[in-house]
């Protein structure tokens, strides 16, 4: 049986997952642009190295509350297809590997967080991490 390996990350006191294929790098919080016109969980782009990067609000677009910016605030940039965006979230913690049956996909869950947002649970040590589908989270 194979296992997935995933970066874990925080928005307030709740635990989610990316896969870690996805990830480019973890950034702290630089200077952020806005964009006008742009939809509500876009915070705005970011120069990274010389690349615009879009920044979405991740607690905006899971419909939760952003906590206030601050020494543990991170961007966490993730390539989709061609396209790189930064994700900006509480805090980025560990990378974990998850077996394929420590990961249900099967399951009922509030429909605050749209459907297709969320890829599956992950069990580990009596934690539960929402396993989060990048596509989907990233449709701008």
């Amino acid at each position: 049986m194979g296992y997935n390996q995933f970066v874990i990350f925080r928005i307030q006191d709740q635990e989610f997952a990316i896969d870690i294929n996805s990830v480019k790098t973890i950034e702290r919080v630089t200077d952020i642009t806005r964009v006008p016109g742009s939809q509500e969980f876009v915070k705005g782009v970011v120069n990274m190295r010389g690349e615009v990067v879009p920044i979405i609000d991740t607690a905006k677009r899971l419909k939760l509350q952003q906590n206030e910016l601050n020494d543990d605030t991170r961007i966490i940039i993730v390539r989709v297809d061609d396209l790189e965006i930064g994700m900006m979230v509480d805090a980025a913690s560990e990378v974990v590997s998850l077996e394929e049956d420590e990961i249900e996909s099967e399951f009922n869950y509030s429909k605050e967080i749209e459907e297709n947002l969320v890829k599956g649970i992950g069990k580990m040590d009596g934690r539960i991490v929402v396993i989060l589908d990048l596509h989907c989270m990233l449709k701008l």
